[in-house]
Parts: C-alpha cells; structure tokens; sequence
C-alpha cells in the first residue's frame, strides 16, 4: 500500500513562511489527506517488494516509475499542491531482519520479532539500511518526485518508524512492552533504542538528499494507548527529540505522527522539537490548539474511518469546517485525517476535504 498524503499549501514559500514560521497574522489553511492513492498501487507495490526481497536486487527507475507517477496523478486529480510518500510500517523493521510479510493488497507488516531476548542486542549487526531493497524505492520514488514538480509541489518524505516504534517491532511486542518495565533490562533497551536510532538516521539521511520539503517518522507504539506517559517520557521521548534535532541539522523541516489520544503526553510532544505533530481523531483538537498554536503546526485530524471512509461528502466537509473553525487563529494547521485512510474512501470525500480548506 502506498499511503499518499495531499496538502494544499500554495506554495514552498508560502507553506514555509506562514505554517513553519512565528507570524499567525496571516490565516493559513491547508488540506492533508491520507489515501492509497489507488488499489492498483497497493498491488504492484506489494508484488514488487516480493520480487525485490527474492531476487535482492535494487529495482532500476523503470521498474519504480508506475508508482510515482501514480503519486504524481494523484496530485492533479484533485488538484493538490503536496504529497507525502509512504510506503508501509515494516521496511525499517525489514532492514533490521525482521520477518515481514507482504499481503496481495495490504502494506507490508512485521511478522514476528529479530531479537528472542533483549539480551541479544550485542550481537545484532551494524545497521546498515540503504543494502534493503524496499528503502531504496521508497526514497527513489522521493527523489524523482522532486525532480518532476521541483518546488510547485510540497513533497513530505516520511521514513517509517522512529526509534522506540522500531525496537518494539525488532524484539517484539510481545516481549517488548515488557522487557522496559524491567530495571536490569533497561541497559539492553537503551542499547536497542540506540541501535534503531542509527537505522532511523539513516533513513532521515538518505530522505534528505532527495530534495523533500519535509521528514516525518511515526511513533505510535509510543503513545498511551500503548505505553504509559512514565515509559513514553523515559523511553521515547529522547529518541524523538534527537531525530527531530537531526532532520533540522539536515535543514529539513521535521513531522512527528502518533496515533490514539495524545491527551496524557501532548504536552510532552510539543518539546521534541518537532515542526509539526500529525494527531490521532482521538485528540482533543481544543487542547491541541491551546498548546501548539504558538510553536507547532498540528496536522489533523479527521475520522479516517467513520467520517472519510464511510461518510457522506457533506459530513466529511461538516467535520472539516469544525476543525478549521477551531484553528482559525492560527497559521499552524493541516487539515488532515488523524490517520491513514482506507482505500474505500469514495473519491468524493477527498474532494469533499479539499473544498472545506479551499472555501474557507
């Protein structure tokens, strides 16, 4: 699955300006939606990462093609200024030597854990991402993106998970959560962390050098649907700040996704020094608006599913309204969904979203 994120932002300049800067004298709003792109997409690319990971070889630009210039057409069916590429939560767990499956017409998921014991992180191999087939499209998909719209379209390369996301998928979620509540373990944890730092980094690293506009990681298995706020301060929350602090040392905006209600620790994310938070529905947007209007672009934050996916057109620019309404004071926001829409969502309710931020 290709996961495609649309935003309506004018211009680089003019996203860079008013959404990234301090100056809320002049009211920004922008349209981020979450999509497949088109079905189509999610099969070819499941199929190809199977051939990549059989034949382990980097597929050349044709074979990679059809995928982005379905990014590229999806951008001017609806008449989008921005895309976010994508690919799945499992390639920098693949690289990692996690087993991942690769299912017909869903994204790629982690199966199963590289590591039987946190004590095993000694002997793990250095990480060494760019030899991974997978990433090596999903950042050529970036890099010829860039190279076709140049700065008329804002392109938000995303790479996968950050650090604590990372090492739950590389021991496991069934030892994982675990193993950190464990104080003679925790030595082995903040060693794995580092470990998947360096994997992430290097992400963030070769996204840089394709030219996009912005880096984002996701950190859902960070938040408190998962881990208490004790284990996400203590464990995450450092992690974050540095991938945050290493895409700004790349000169390169930075995005941070967590799903559920971030109630319990948004203050917290606001301190990861993170450009932008991309929030669950779950959240409260009037809290949200309160703590990052001065300092941080919230993304957000849609049903994907009640109200994008199996919504009435009129209900999905309804909602949107309401969220615009509550953020008009500020420059700060992308109206988005808070998480990956499914690609059953009529085409009419990405237009629907579209026209809300357009009309406004």
């Amino acid at each position: 699955m290709v996961r495609i994120i649309q935003c309506r932002a004018g211009s680089i300049e003019r996203f860079q300006r008013k959404v990234l800067s301090s100056d809320n004298g002049v009211r920004l709003v922008d349209i981020l939606s979450q999509s497949t792109g088109c079905r189509c997409v999610g099969r070819a690319l499941t199929s190809l990462g199977r051939r990549l990971l059989s034949d382990r070889t980097v597929p050349n630009v044709r074979k990679r093609a059809p995928w982005t210039a379905t990014s590229a057409l999806s951008i001017e069916k609806y008449s989008l200024d921005g895309v976010m590429v994508d690919v799945d939560t499992a390639t920098l767990a693949g690289a990692l030597g996690v087993p991942v499956e690769f299912p017909a017409d869903e994204p790629a998921v982690a199966r199963g854990a590289r590591l039987a014991s946190l004590a095993d992180v000694d002997a793990l191999p250095p990480p060494d991402i760019a030899r991974y087939p997978v990433v090596q499209v999903w950042v050529e998909a970036v890099r010829l993106l860039c190279a076709h719209f140049g700065n008329e379209v804002f392109i938000r390369g995303n790479c996968d998970q950050c650090p604590f996301a990372l090492a739950a998928l590389v021991r496991g979620m069934e030892g994982w959560p675990t193993d950190i509540m464990d104080p003679e373990l925790e030595p082995f944890a903040h060693h794995l962390l580092d470990y998947c730092t360096e994997a992430t980094s290097q992400f963030l690293r070769l996204m840089s050098a394709t030219g996009a506009h912005m880096l984002s990681n996701g950190d859902s298995a960070a938040g408190p649907s998962v881990v208490s706020p004790r284990i996400y301060r203590r464990f995450a929350l450092p992690y974050e700040q540095r991938m945050a602090a290493l895409s700004h040392s790349l000169g390169v905006p930075y995005a941070l996704h967590v799903c559920g209600n971030t109630k319990a620790i948004l203050a917290d994310l606001v301190t990861t020094g993170a450009d932008a938070l991309e929030l669950d529905y779950k959240t409260d947007v009037r809290l949200a608006h309160d703590l990052m209007k001065d300092s941080t672009v919230f993304i957000g934050n849609l049903d994907p599913s009640a109200v994008v996916a199996l919504g009435t057109p009129a209900l999905v620019e309804a909602k949107s309204r309401e969220l615009i309404a509550v953020f008009g004071d500020t420059g700060r926001f992308i109206l988005n969904a808070g998480c990956a829409i499914p690609a059953t969502a009529p085409e009419a309710n990405i237009r629907a979203m579209v026209h809300a931020a357009r009309s406004w």
